[in-house]
């Protein structure tokens, strides 16, 4: 996880996470996917984007590639808390995907 910060206005200062617009825009408990590269720990939160964004992704090669392969529309930074609950409605509606590199 980041040593960067955020303050959320639900959980107070957290650290940040970065996810594709689309998860962001979609109100919770609904949800469009959450994919990510696989963790290695509870604290290791991943950039995740949702299945729109997968898709784009396998179009063009499947590796995001600065400059070159960037997630649709951009991404937002989300607290980790907030993340995890992002998450956590995805895999309740069994929309969680870990993408491996």
């Amino acid at each position: 996880m980041t040593d960067e910060f955020c303050e959320c206005s639900q959980h107070g200062e957290q650290p940040i996470t970065f996810v594709c617009k689309h998860i962001t825009a979609t109100p919770r408990p609904n949800t469009i996917g959450f994919v990510s590269y696989l963790s290695e720990g509870e604290d290791d939160l991943r950039d995740a984007w949702c299945e729109e964004c997968d898709a784009y992704l396998d179009q063009h090669g499947g590796h995001w590639i600065e400059g070159r392969v960037e997630v649709p529309d951009g991404i937002n930074i989300l607290c980790a808390e907030c993340y995890r609950l992002r998450e956590e409605d995805a895999l309740r509606e069994d929309r969680r995907m870990i993408r491996h590199e």
